[in-house]
């Protein structure tokens, strides 16, 4: 008799590798499959022919659905253990364990994303095009005329026609008798005067106004134009190409189908 013994492993680097283990140990390969990738439907069909009941084809499929990778190997009775052995050391997981690894790979996979982009974010390089604008306002200024008034002299000078009179004294010799008037006054004391006038300078200042200067104030507009230079700062863009080679892998993961159609067995153990 045999017996179909199914594992569950979180990858399929991990299910490869226990097929690799237990093709070593004389485990015949074309009787073991990988399932991976494949509707609920497809797995929980699988495992019905591989003898599983239908409760734990669905456990498993529904824990499929989220990554992991499923083996499958058919092998005689009396080795079945050995096979559970290799599984069981390749770390065969329940599918809530699955489940849980699942939960923390997405959570490590998040946390990653958001570390990635906060670096990226953290690492960015901003370039800004700065130009600059001519802003004309107006300030008030002071200034003006002023009227200083000084003091200063001259010296003026002025003709004017002065009038005088002088007293002169003459005297001549004269031989004549006295007339009867003067003999009545011969012999007497007395002083004869004549006065004498003549002009002379006053001067007198007079202030008159010969200039006014006035200072008035007028209020008035005017257009000017003003000119400047302003400065831009831009940014060009170069296209630096590619160098190089880069390799990638990409692909789709497939169940694996069986090569042929099996009949359900009577026996199904599982790691």
């Amino acid at each position: 008799m045999t017996t179909s013994i199914i594992g569950l492993f979180e990858d399929g680097d991990i299910a490869a590798d226990v097929i690799g283990e237990l093709a070593g140990d004389g485990f015949d390969k074309e009787a073991m499959e990988i399932l991976q990738g494949a509707p609920a439907d497809g797995i929980s069909e699988r495992l019905l022919e591989a003898g599983y009941d239908e409760g734990q084809a669905q456990r498993y499929a529904d824990a499929m659905q989220r990554g992991g990778a499923l083996v499958v190997a058919e092998t005689d009775d009396d080795r079945a253990d050995d096979a559970l052995a290799v599984m069981r050391r390749f770390g065969a997981l329940t599918p809530e364990a699955l489940a849980e690894r699942m939960d923390e790979r997405a959570a490590r996979e998040a946390e990653q994303a958001e570390a990635e982009q906060e670096e990226e974010q953290e690492e960015a390089e901003r370039a800004q095009v700065i130009e600059e604008e001519l802003e004309v306002g107006k300030e008030r200024t002071t200034g003006g005329k002023r009227l200083k008034v000084t003091v200063s002299e001259r010296e003026v000078e002025q003709t004017i026609n002065l009038r005088g009179e002088s007293v002169e004294v003459e005297r001549s010799r004269v031989d004549r008798d006295l007339t009867p008037e003067e003999l009545d006054h011969a012999f007497e004391e007395r002083t004869i005067e004549m006065t004498e006038t003549r002009e002379r300078p006053v001067v007198a200042k007079r202030a008159h106004v010969v200039e006014e200067v006035v200072l008035t104030r007028h209020s008035n507009e005017h257009e000017e134009t003003v000119s400047g230079t302003v400065r831009r700062q831009d940014v060009m863009v170069e296209d630096m190409g590619f160098s190089g080679s880069s390799q990638g892998r990409s692909g789709s993961a497939k169940a694996a189908k069986p090569s042929r159609s099996k009949p359900a067995r009577p026996k199904a153990r599982e790691a």
